[in-house]
């Protein structure tokens, strides 16, 4: 249901469009909330989405069926973690430190976009969406459905994660997107909807279509090496690639040291939460199958 709708609606959380250049200063960072109104509105409308869809399912199968309430809960957990990369002052220290610029990101794609994945919202929207409004849903299924069928594919899912990691942080295009608003906002779009799709596919709840835990840890494992490659190049790399020169120094950072921060960030809690989520899964079904074993 949705299920190719749900990341296209979820990047609009992240679009907040704006063609003036973008003025870096450190300044006072620590009160600086991002209150932009069409990403609070995204949010607030996303958020009302999936509430009255979890309603619905609730009021027609009993409280806590077809939506566990540990569900509904990391949907709600997943919003607050875009609120806090997009909203909170992280999203005008990311303006000025490389190593914030990685938090936000590992928060967008990490956390944010596992999350809403767990939360089953493909079913909450379905419901929560008009009833006249599901005809139009359900032609619009029919006609892309091989786009969909692609979109459930690991490797091509997998490779889509990986180009956007890798080509958000190549040195042009990331510079770019600092002093480009409408650039950085699709850096943000484009992120979450790779990690959105890339964790749909091991996590989704509702469909036959999740890969077996067995390559899903695979999945996961060889995802954690090549963004662990990018990780220490970030590290050891001689120079700084990133224009944070003018800006780093009044965190007593030298441009390369906020780069070295920004490349353990990704190497070791970003990379451990791949291993972290592998071994999960693992876990799961070894203890699926013994307790299977017991009841034979």
């Amino acid at each position: 249901m949705l299920s190719m709708r749900l990341p296209i609606i979820s990047a609009m959380l992240l679009w907040t469009p704006d063609l003036v250049a973008a003025e870096r200063s450190t300044g006072d960072w620590r009160g600086t909330w991002n209150w932009d109104g069409l990403l609070l509105f995204n949010l607030g409308v996303l958020w009302w989405l999936y509430g009255r869809g979890l309603s619905q399912v609730w009021k027609s199968a009993g409280v806590g069926r077809g939506i566990s309430r540990g569900q509904a809960v990391a949907f709600q957990v997943g919003l607050l973690a875009i609120f806090v990369a997009l909203v909170s002052p992280l999203a005008a220290l990311s303006d000025v430190l490389a190593s914030a610029h990685m938090a936000q990101h590992l928060l967008l794609t990490m956390v944010a976009a596992p999350l809403l994945v767990l939360g089953a919202p493909a079913l909450a929207v379905t419901w929560g969406v008009p009833k006249n409004w599901r005809p139009s849903i359900g032609a619009w299924r029919r006609k892309t459905t091989p786009i969909r069928q692609l979109l459930w594919q690991p490797f091509v899912v997998w490779m889509i994660f990986a180009i956007t990691l890798w080509v958000w942080h190549l040195p042009a295009l990331y510079n770019a997107a600092l002093d480009r608003p409408i650039l950085h906002d699709l850096e943000h779009v484009t992120m979450f909807v790779a990690a959105f799709l890339f964790w749909r596919v091991i996590l989704e709840p509702m469909t036959r279509q999740r890969l077996h835990p067995v390559p899903a840890a695979l999945y996961l494992f060889t995802a954690s090496l090549h963004a662990a490659a990018l990780g220490v190049f970030l590290t050891f790399a001689p120079a700084a690639w990133y224009d944070y020169a003018a800006t780093t120094g009044d965190f007593g950072f030298t441009p390369l040291e906020d780069q070295q921060l920004a490349g353990m960030l990704m190497w070791m809690p970003g990379c451990l939460i791949f291993l972290i989520a592998a071994a999960a899964l693992l876990i799961a079904w070894l203890d699926g199958e013994t307790q299977a074993d017991l009841a034979g």
